[in-house]
């Protein structure tokens, strides 16, 4: 058999394949250079030597997290990377520390992520390698984009995911970068809610040490095109060590009005975090507004979402809260929808009390919308 079929899955040996084997030229995405011009392709090249530096990085941590017992890891070669047609012109998007662009693999699209800023916002590699480990691990989950596999021979490793389009959940209630988006009805809403509920008390739960996301908002949320939310990006997620209840960090990073406060002032770190990010998400699931944003028509004073959805509750009815899209095609609102309005703003505002302790667990959270799913 041929090198370029072996060796494919990273399990517990490193072992290079295809005919990239023998490149020992440090690795350039040649930005400046071969993205000059519409239509020119990316162009990679690797060495062995980055090869054994990520892979054992990758092994490493998978030790660290899972004692080893991990999905095997698919590796592409830079011969792979290369056919996979890259080009400027296929850039989708960027975040904070990367780039995604769209490609073909075996016949079929692909979203390729490249880092170009890991230092930027303390983002080192080490959050490249934690993505890559827990998305393999979390990959068997219906509601998280699957990682198919990453390339370690470039200097920082590159990772291909299974294409579900390039709308995020931020781009379709928020209308980012969509004026003219589709409204989502409020079943559709719901079962959103729940699929990523789902998906976050299964990485709190499914391992021997719970993981934690750390970073869950409405721009990480892809939905395909029936709808249905597919969760990324792990890359900073953290795992709360057994007889643990959580973790100090000393770096504050996300957005700032999804931090749950025992986060945001003493940097602890538990699922109970994940739980307060998730009910900021929520309430601007149920609301169309940011969690962050201006309640009078001048846009002078920002106002937290949180706080604006406390105090309309004490004065207004549940149809001046909620998105008004919801009943884009209702003429009457039954009192069936009205019931669960009300007890998912109730649900999202108990996941953002401010003391932890007070806050459901996600488990709850999403018995609960399962519960809330299945009437109506």
């Amino acid at each position: 058999m041929s090198n370029s079929k072996k060796n494919r899955f990273l399990s517990f040996s490193l072992m290079p394949f295809g005919s990239s084997r023998g490149l020992t030229k440090r690795i350039n995405m040649k930005q400046g250079e071969d993205c000059m011009g519409r239509g020119k392709g990316l162009f990679f090249r690797g060495s062995n030597v980055n090869f054994l530096h990520s892979g054992r990085l990758v092994l490493e941590e998978s030790i660290s997290l899972f004692h080893g017992k991990t999905n095997p890891i698919r590796c592409f070669s830079i011969d792979e990377l290369n056919t996979m047609v890259l080009d400027c012109d296929s850039h989708v998007f960027c975040d904070a520390f990367s780039k995604w662009y769209k490609g073909i693999w075996e016949g079929r699209p692909v979203i390729v992520r490249l880092h170009d800023r890991i230092t930027a916002y303390g983002c080192g590699i080490e959050c490249i390698i934690r993505e890559i480990v827990v998305a393999t691990q979390m990959g068997s989950h219906n509601s998280v984009q699957k990682l198919l596999g990453c390339c370690l021979e470039t200097d920082f490793p590159v990772m291909v995911y299974e294409w579900v389009g390039t709308e995020t959940l931020a781009d379709r209630i928020l209308g980012y970068g969509n004026q003219h988006r589709q409204p989502l009805e409020w079943k559709a809403r719901l079962r959103i809610a729940w699929e990523i509920s789902h998906a976050i008390a299964y990485l709190h739960t499914a391992f021997r040490r719970p993981i934690i996301h750390k970073d869950l908002k409405p721009a990480i949320v892809f939905l395909d095109q029936d709808n249905a939310a597919k969760l990324s990006d792990f890359s900073l997620s953290v795992s709360i060590p057994e007889g643990e209840e959580y973790v100090q960090s000393d770096k504050l990073i996300g957005c700032f009005s999804y931090l749950a406060p025992e986060y945001r002032i003493e940097g602890r770190v538990a699922g109970s975090a994940d739980v307060y990010s998730f009910g900021v998400l929520f309430l601007v699931l149920l609301t169309g507004k940011a969690a962050v944003f201006s309640p009078t028509a001048e846009g002078d004073d920002k106002m937290l979402l949180v706080n604006w959805v406390t105090e309309c509750l004490k004065g207004k009815c549940v149809s001046e809260i909620v998105d008004p899209l919801i009943f884009a095609n209702k003429v009457m609102i039954s009192e069936l929808l009205q019931q669960q309005l009300r007890a998912s703003i109730q649900l999202a505002l108990q996941c953002t009390e401010e003391e932890a302790d007070s806050r459901p667990t996600m488990v709850d959270v999403a018995t609960e919308l399962h519960n809330l799913l299945r009437s109506s």
